[in-house]
């Protein structure tokens, strides 16, 4: 499997045909056609849907799984030529992939501060959440992880960054609950829910709602806060979300309130243990924790 191939089959996806493809690649249709071929003989199983003339391609489930492995060996490929390239100088990217929350102040700061040291170094954030940011560390796509906790960390070297965000309940502005204070598990019973993604996963917030999600309506998950926020604000449920991620002030038609009892969301960066970082990694690391030092000097 070559990487020239596996480039030219993620266009042929992306272009949605072997013409449109074609013309992009700068290499003729049936030249094109017969990679494909000999890609599919290659992985003994075929990759696209043959239609009518005129009509997108759509990927088999064997070319979707080879698409998404084809990224990801394409984009690891680029990362080592760009770090073995980078010579003596410390540059290049530093992968990031996090899911939304407050405490990216503190990486933001360090990325402030390692841009100062060295300015060929460029932070690529992944914005997701808990699976998805394991497996991009696991398969080498990022260097870094902020991981919700609680996460088995056995793998990764990891510290607790500062700070830790409030989970609450994201809801109209002239929702009645706004007059409360607090938010409690019995109030949102039969109210229709967007909740996160992790939150089901990793069953988080058990200790407020008690022994399951039963008793709520949830009509929807969600990845982006902001997302969600926009179904919220046109009236389809409530977002349980963490504080502070969109803007809930005057005009906004949003607001948000906190749990009761309290729940707040610790997050660790992790990096996976006996993995050799960049030097622009190493760099960037040593930067967060002197930031978090910083920090808890007060």
């Amino acid at each position: 499997m070559e990487i020239k191939i596996l480039r030219n089959f993620i266009a042929v996806v992306q272009e949605e045909g072997v013409t449109a493809a074609s013309d992009v690649l700068r290499i003729s249709q049936p030249a094109l056609s017969r990679q494909i071929k000999d890609l599919e003989e290659e992985m003994g199983a075929t990759l696209f849907v043959r239609g009518n003339r005129g009509r997108a391609l759509e990927l088999t489930h064997e070319g979707q799984l080879l698409y998404r492995r084809a990224r990801e060996i394409v984009e690891l490929a680029d990362r080592t030529k760009s770090e073995i390239a980078s010579g003596e100088e410390i540059e290049g990217d530093v992968h990031i992939a996090a899911a939304q929350s407050s405490v990216m102040d503190v990486l933001a700061k360090a990325a402030v501060h390692v841009r100062e040291l060295h300015p060929g170094i460029r932070v690529q954030l992944h914005d997701d959440y808990g699976e998805n940011i394991v497996e991009r560390l696991n398969n080498g796509l990022a260097d870094f992880g902020v991981l919700v906790q609680p996460t088995d960390m056995g793998r990764y070297d990891h510290f607790p960054l500062p700070g830790g965000d409030q989970m609450g309940v994201l809801m109209r502005s002239d929702d009645p609950l706004v007059a409360k204070d607090g938010i409690r598990a019995e109030d949102l019973q039969g109210l229709p829910m967007i909740v996160p993604k992790g939150a089901l996963v990793r069953r988080d917030l058990s200790g407020w709602y008690g022994a399951d999600l039963r008793p709520y309506h949830i009509v929807g998950t969600m990845n982006l806060a902001y997302n969600a926020s926009r179904f919220v604000r046109a009236g389809y449920g409530y977002a349980m979300s963490l504080g502070g991620l969109v803007d809930t002030g005057e005009g906004s038609g949003l607001c948000f309130r906190p749990f009761d009892p309290p729940v707040h969301v610790a997050l660790h960066m992790a990096w996976k243990k006996d993995q050799p970082l960049t030097p622009s990694a190493q760099a960037f690391l040593t930067c967060v924790r002197e930031v978090v030092a910083k920090m808890a000097e007060g």
